[in-house]
């Protein structure tokens, strides 16, 4: 077993073994590593936009380089009706897969919105965890939150209580270091510290502003960011850096950092903290 999610039944627990997880690689962060260095096993789907920016120059995984594709993981068999993601129970989807974004980074008059406009391949990914399955996000992958569950959490260009254009959000700036306050008792157990300090290796990160009342905040802090090209740098205090919820006994995770870009001992902290259930395989338990 190298997940567990309890989900309460009436007044006890039930343990739900969930066995199978996939990760969606994306160019700019790395879930899967702190996922192996728990010793639990991912099947991998390339979700790459260009290549991985992580990796060292000469060892960059590119696009097209692994076998089954993001786009494999959301098509619906003319058959069963099924997409292939619901053979899994957790999916992990890096910030910077394809197909979540308006435009390709590196190539901004060609569309990058594929998912997003693909009312089959949405509805994969949203019904993926109204089933009552596990979905964890970060950053740049943020618009499928805002797709699928607007209501949930409150991204920077959101007006009225309205989802913002898709990338408004991505307004953050680099930060070696930002102060977070760990808000949830879990996570502070787990860290041993009601303060944790989180790297931001990139700008224009995805900045949210509030959170829906059914959403848990679990790590929030003071951000820099920018309201659009042009203007100067603006603070804002007291954000959601690490949100949780729930949807149809589903569950939600999405962060506004790269796990790729933190401690290890922190990365695997938070993670375990966060995604109900997630276990440290390589210590035999939770």
């Amino acid at each position: 077993m190298v997940l567990a999610l309890l989900a309460c039944v009436e007044n006890g627990l039930a343990e739900r073994k969930l066995d199978s997880l996939a990760v969606v690689l994306g160019d700019f962060d790395d879930v899967g590593t702190a996922l192996s260095r728990m010793g639990v096993g991912v099947t991998e789907y390339d979700g790459f936009v260009v290549q991985a920016t992580y990796e060292a120059e000469e060892g960059r995984t590119r696009r097209g380089e692994v076998g089954l594709s993001l786009e494999q993981l959301l098509t619906r068999d003319d058959t069963s009706g099924r997409a292939e993601i619901q053979l899994y129970q957790a999916v992990f989807i890096n910030s910077g897969s394809r197909g979540l974004n308006a435009w390709r980074y590196d190539n901004l008059f060609e569309p990058d919105d594929s998912v997003l406009t693909d009312a089959d391949a949405l509805e994969s990914l949203c019904g993926f965890v109204n089933g009552g399955e596990t979905l964890v996000l970060s950053d740049w992958a943020y618009d499928a939150v805002e797709a699928c569950w607007p209501d949930a959490v409150n991204f920077f260009g959101d007006e009225g209580g309205e989802s913002g254009d898709t990338d408004a959000a991505q307004t953050g700036e680099a930060s070696s270091l930002v102060s977070a306050d760990v808000v949830s008792p879990e996570l502070v157990e787990r860290v041993g510290s009601d303060t944790v300090s989180l790297a931001y290796d990139f700008s224009n990160w995805a900045v949210i502003t509030s959170v829906g009342p059914e959403t848990e905040v679990l790590l929030s802090g003071a951000v820099r960011y920018q309201p659009s090209s042009g203007e100067s740098f603006q603070t804002l205090v007291d954000v959601p850096l690490l949100v949780r919820f729930t949807h149809n006994k589903g569950q939600v995770v999405y962060s506004t950092f790269h796990w790729a870009a933190q401690p290890p001992g922190l990365t695997d902290a938070l993670l375990l903290g966060a995604v109900e259930g997630l276990a440290d395989a390589s210590k035999g338990g939770a």
